[in-house]
């Protein structure tokens, strides 16, 4: 992995913190979390510490870009805004709490507004210098076409693949409220390769996808996989193709959690989407429909968490905790639950 100035940086705090777990042994605690302001303190982060997760993983909105001095702004036009944003990342209060994972044991991807406009794609102007400030400071692999990026974790039978996708640097325009594109995209033709083959390769017994908007929610207004029908229902069928097993989505973006399941798919089984948002922003809706919501919707400053028990019947947990240190919500279930149907 590449290594940028932040990750050297962090790389001799690797002592102290969080223990990092070495890749070669099994993860089974994962967190992860989205839409933070790093200018704010919150005590979720000592729930996070409390938690000593073995992979953190950001799922976007890891600053906001078009915040400027406590204020919103449509376009942030300052040249070194993202200089700036991502230095206030580096010494906010949750970097210094995650700092016994960096750089070998965090993964990122971006939202909209660390991408750097409120509900952007790919016709947004600085994508390109957005996407050269991100890979600087994760020193993720460098595609030309967004940040996308994957791992494997762990021995040969508790592998957990963790594939990153990138949702703004390619997707069509959003449509209006209330409207789909039927058949917009939100990859990219060299982003769908690549997914493809993550999908298809062998090894992965748990397959996590971080997608920074929901996959599995249709019934709100707001940004969705949903929008793009066409896109959702392709992904849907790379999954089945490849015969993927074990695949799980974490998402962002809605500044409120709930845990959401697709109960049948072209997929042969179950499509759990755990909605982790925000670690300081919180929505002022309270209260909303989504029949696939598995309990309720989580009011409220959160982190997300996968366990995995990998006992000779393994098993997942997904939870969301709040900064009390309650867990609001929770589901388990067998991972052989997320295997293919045999015909």
């Amino acid at each position: 992995m590449k290594r940028s100035f932040f990750c050297a940086f962090f790389f001799s705090l690797l002592v102290s913190g969080l223990g990092a777990t070495p890749n070669g042994l099994p993860l089974e605690r994962i967190g992860f979390g989205s839409c933070y302001k790093p200018e704010k303190q919150t005590p979720l982060w000592s729930q996070v510490k409390k938690f000593d997760p073995q992979l953190w993983i950001w799922l976007g909105d890891n600053f906001y870009n078009d915040w400027v001095e406590g204020k919103y702004v449509r376009f942030n036009n300052d040249p070194d805004a993202f200089a700036k944003g991502y230095d206030q990342l580096r010494k906010s209060e949750g970097m210094a709490a995650l700092q016994g994972l960096m750089p070998d044991h965090v993964m990122a991807t971006w939202d909209d507004h660390d991408f750097g406009k409120n509900d952007a794609g790919k016709d947004y102007t600085r994508k390109e210098e957005a996407r050269k400030a991100f890979v600087k400071f994760w020193g993720i692999p460098d595609h030309p076409d967004g940040v996308y990026n994957s791992k494997d974790w762990g021995p040969p039978g508790k592998c957990v693949r963790v594939i990153m996708l990138d949702l703004r640097y390619n997707r069509d325009p959003l449509p209006r409220k209330k409207e789909v594109d039927r058949d917009g995209d939100m990859l990219g033709e060299t982003q769908w390769v690549w997914l493809r083959g993550e999908l298809s390769r062998p090894g992965a017994n748990l397959v996590i996808i971080g997608s920074s908007t929901q996959f599995v929610p249709e019934a709100h207004p707001f940004e969705r996989w949903a929008n793009f029908p066409k896109s959702k229902a392709r992904l849907l069928q790379l999954i089945a193709d490849g015969g993927t097993k074990g695949v799980i989505f974490l998402s962002g973006d809605r500044h409120n959690g709930e845990i959401s399941c697709l109960k049948s798919s072209v997929a042969g089984y179950p499509i759990y989407d755990i909605t982790s948002s925000g670690l300081t922003e919180v929505s002022s809706i309270k209260q909303e429909v989504n029949p696939e919501r598995i309990g309720g919707l989580v009011n409220g400053q959160n982190f997300g968490v996968i366990l995995v028990d990998w006992k000779e019947d393994p098993k997942i947990t997904l939870e969301l905790h709040l900064a009390d240190g309650s867990v609001a919500e929770s589901t388990s279930f067998p991972l052989s639950q997320l295997a293919p149907h045999k015909p």
